[in-house]
């Protein structure tokens, strides 16, 4: 892992991946509640050693999803849909509290000027303080709650790097091995390793205009031999802008379309900028190798970040059945089909 934040998404996305909600044997399912009146769910939807995990907290994350795949109304999908997203929503919540929990009881402090860097990187991605405040509205969320879910991740982050990431190491034999045993997997087409800058779209035409303007401003100072990294870090929105927006190697049909087709007409050290539904991207072409087999040099930095990603994934699921099994959990809501 690459930084703390994503070392916390990395929890999150074990925990909606489905890693299991409390076993019998450390949790409790009493009858579904009622919801409260224009609510999903009911004011509490679990208890964790007593202290109430409110229904608000899941329904924010149901929502998200939701916007996420084009706010279908939550009547219309499919009960057992329903279902998988609220026990997804409720996994990451449960597994998160516990985390946090744990890293405050060992002492993991977040001072408030990490908080607000993370908070500017993402004020940066806005044209005005206006329309942060809507889109966040949009997600059910303030700028406190945000700042306060930061904090959260920041924490787990740091517990993580600690607990998980510092025991993890991968050997020269394993590399060996795993590439020895897949020798499919290291055989590719013609394919580019490229970096972006992720500028997203306004949400009107004059926020829009805004955006490429923006991106359009990054590409001449990328042009001008800025480095490109460093622009990224500071100003992509995308989740690679921790690691300088570097996107790694991939085939032509591995990229969005648009992307695919700049990148590709793109000269090895050229830049260019792309528009896409999603965005304004600013790319640079770091390399690009012909169809072939990728030596064993040449594979270790992804392979050893695969291995070490299996590794943390293990781990983390062995350190969170170990919290919950020290830990009493209710779950007060029986699925999604209220």
């Amino acid at each position: 892992m690459k930084s703390l934040v994503k070392k916390a998404l990395f929890c999150s996305s074990l925990a909606l991946a489905g890693f299991g909600l409390p076993s019998s044997a450390s949790a409790q399912t009493p009858a579904a509640q009622t919801p409260a009146p224009g609510s999903i769910f009911p004011a509490v939807v679990a208890t964790i050693d007593g202290q109430p995990v409110p229904g608000r907290e899941l329904e924010v994350l149901i929502h998200r999803e939701l916007a996420r795949i084009g706010n279908p109304d939550w009547k219309d999908l499919r009960e057992d849909y329903r279902d998988q997203l609220t026990v997804a929503a409720i996994t990451s919540i449960l597994n998160s509290r516990l985390l946090y929990q744990k890293a405050v009881a060992e002492g993991v402090q977040v001072a408030d000027a990490e908080v607000q860097a993370e908070m500017d990187k993402i004020a940066k991605n806005y044209v005005s303080d206006a329309e942060m405040n809507d889109d966040l509205a949009r997600q059910m969320l303030d700028r406190d709650q945000l700042r306060e879910n930061l904090r959260q991740t920041l924490t787990i982050g740091k517990y993580m790097e600690a607990a998980v990431s510092k025991s993890v190491s991968v050997t020269q034999e394993e590399l060996t091995k795993y590439y020895t045993e897949h020798p499919s997997e290291f055989a590719h087409p013609d394919i580019i390793r490229a970096s972006q800058i992720l500028i997203p779209r306004g949400a009107t035409p004059e926020q829009d205009a805004l955006a490429r303007q923006r991106a359009e401003g990054l590409l001449a100072r990328a042009k001008k031999g800025e480095d490109f990294a460093k622009l990224a870090r500071e100003h992509s929105s995308d989740g690679t802008a921790a690691t300088g927006g570097d996107l790694g190697y991939a085939a032509k049909n591995a990229l969005i379309p648009e992307f695919a087709e700049a990148a590709f007409a793109l000269a090895i050290g050229d830049c260019g900028l792309v528009e896409t539904s999603s965005g304004y991207r600013v790319i640079k072409v770091m390399d690009k190798k012909a169809e072939g087999v990728a030596t064993l040099e040449e594979a270790t930095p992804q392979l050893t970040e695969m291995l070490r990603s299996q590794k943390e994934q293990a781990e983390l699921e062995k350190l969170i059945q170990q919290l919950r099994e020290n830990t009493k959990i209710e779950i007060l809501i029986s699925g999604a089909s209220n």
